[in-house]
């Protein structure tokens, strides 16, 4: 098989190139034809990987957060190269989500056993790109860009914290209003969190959708309603715990299109990413991307 494999510059400090170079190294041990790729910037690495992807390469493999994935997703998905995610982020919730372990060793040896299965992806029409897990566009934004903003050493743990921060401003901002239209219907909701996810796993091994499946071409809009901070804070230990769901405030609904409307200031996020302020739209592309990831049980 073809390989392209990228990471960081080796000269940094990051585990992503560390662990970039070592799957090189294995790959071309087993005997894959493999393109190296060393980017300093995720400008760079967007362009050597285009390339490759137009070439027609097997499988392209990044090492990094869920962003290098998403770029990674947005330059793979409706090709035939498959997307390889050797985690080394800050969250690490797409690999989570699909069973990739996240210690190199295992990582690695998913990856070189080459199992590709489909999965869906989401498609934003207005930029016209995709991302693998998810797209947050209300609190859940601005925890996800405070999360950036923190030292790397916190790790998963950053999008706790930012969590507890912006939950102790709730008390002084006004509640928002959203129009989220889904499916053709349209409702105006006062709402906390406003997510479109793919995947079970956000926000560095949180569950607010435990139940979402990334190939059954549909995802999953999940509203969380206003509350109080002192109810946030148990919402955020329901969410960790994976049973938000049961809770009053909280709506998991199956969708296939939404756009959502509301304030000008919120940045949505997709996989940890800044993309756009909105009004913004998100659709399901079935079975749009092949990733290499253990088989179902």
């Amino acid at each position: 098989m073809r390989y392209a494999v990228a990471h960081g510059r080796r000269s940094g400090r990051g585990g992503a190139a560390a662990l970039g170079a070592a799957a090189v190294r294995r790959l071309r041990a087993a005997g894959h034809g493999v393109v190296e790729i060393e980017a300093s910037s995720l400008e760079e690495a967007r362009a050597a990987c285009e390339s490759v992807v137009a070439d027609g390469v097997d499988v392209l493999a990044v090492a990094g957060g869920d962003g290098v994935v998403s770029m990674a997703t947005d330059l793979c998905a409706g090709t035939d190269t498959a997307v390889g995610i050797l985690p080394a982020g800050t969250g690490n919730d797409n690999a989570r989500s699909l069973g990739i372990p996240l210690d190199a060793d295992g990582a690695l040896g998913v990856l070189l056993s080459g199992h590709a299965r489909r999965v869906d992806a989401l498609h934003l029409p207005d930029l016209d790109r995709h991302v693998l897990g998810s797209v947050n566009a209300a609190l859940d934004a601005r925890i996800a860009h405070r999360a950036t903003r923190l030292p790397r050493v916190l790790g998963a743990a950053s999008y706790t914290v930012a969590a507890l921060a912006e939950i102790a401003l709730l008390p002084w901002r006004d509640a928002p209003t959203y129009r989220i239209t889904a499916d053709g219907s349209t409702e105006e909701v006062e709402a906390l969190v406003v997510t479109v996810t793919n995947m079970a796993y956000l926000g560095g091994g949180l569950r607010l959708s435990p139940r979402s499946d990334p190939a059954d071409g549909l995802l999953d809009l999940v509203v969380i309603g206003q509350v109080g901070p002192v109810e946030a804070l148990g919402l955020l230990r329901d969410v960790r715990a994976g049973r938000a769901s049961a809770h009053p405030a909280v709506t998991v609904t199956p969708v296939r299109s939404v756009r959502v409307e509301g304030p000008v200031d919120v940045l949505v996020h997709g996989d940890g990413e800044a993309i756009a302020p909105l009004p913004l739209s998100v659709r399901v592309a079935p079975s749009a991307l092949r990733v290499v990831a253990p088989p179902l049980a």
